[in-house]
């Protein structure tokens, strides 16, 4: 049985990961929702203004009510900026699993800084909300997420066909990967 506990704040060494506040619209907007490099593989179009980043933030911020809400602002410590964003998705309470999404400012690609926040939030959903399996998923040309993915112990169980939308509304083949409570 899950513990839903929603979206604590988690603290690693470089990053601090906490829900979303309203301010964080220029953050989102300027280092990663506007940048049509980052969302080229993601499932939601890229925002052509700061209004469509303020009401996706304020949408977040509603949905906290939930306890089954998990949607993490990444925040680099050392500048206290956000410059990304991991969320666990597509929950399944009756079978213990959930999915992992994620994205980070184009400018600290090659960092860790994606590995370093999914850690911490595979540890933080087997541990404290109880789940038994993780999926992640990504668009095949997608290179640098599956090696986030299987960084984290995610292991690769295969491709979807046409599975997603990307930001252009193409639907694309999906590499999926998983990581089982025991694997931990």
């Amino acid at each position: 049985m899950l513990n839903h506990v929603g979206t604590k704040v988690i603290e690693t060494e470089r990053l601090r990961l906490r829900p979303f506040k309203v301010w964080d619209a220029e953050d989102m907007h300027n280092n990663w929702a506007s940048d049509e490099e980052v969302t080229r593989y993601l499932t939601w179009p890229t925002h052509k203004t700061i209004e469509t980043t303020k009401r996706t933030i304020e949408n977040w911020v509603n949905e906290y009510s939930n306890n089954q809400n998990y949607n993490w602002a990444i925040e680099l410590k050392e500048t206290c900026k956000v410059i990304g964003s991991m969320s666990l998705m597509n929950i399944d309470n009756r079978n213990e699993n959930c999915e992992v999404g994620y994205c980070i400012s184009r400018k600290l690609w090659g960092q860790g800084i994606a590995t370093e926040a999914f850690k911490a939030i595979i540890n933080f959903a087997f541990n404290e909300v109880g789940f038994e399996r993780i999926t992640g998923r990504h668009a095949i040309e997608n290179i640098a997420s599956g090696k986030v993915m299987e960084k984290c112990g995610l292991q690769y169980e295969g491709v979807l066909r046409k599975i997603n939308k990307n930001s252009k509304g193409e639907l694309v083949d999906c590499k999926y990967y998983s990581i089982l409570k025991e694997e931990l």
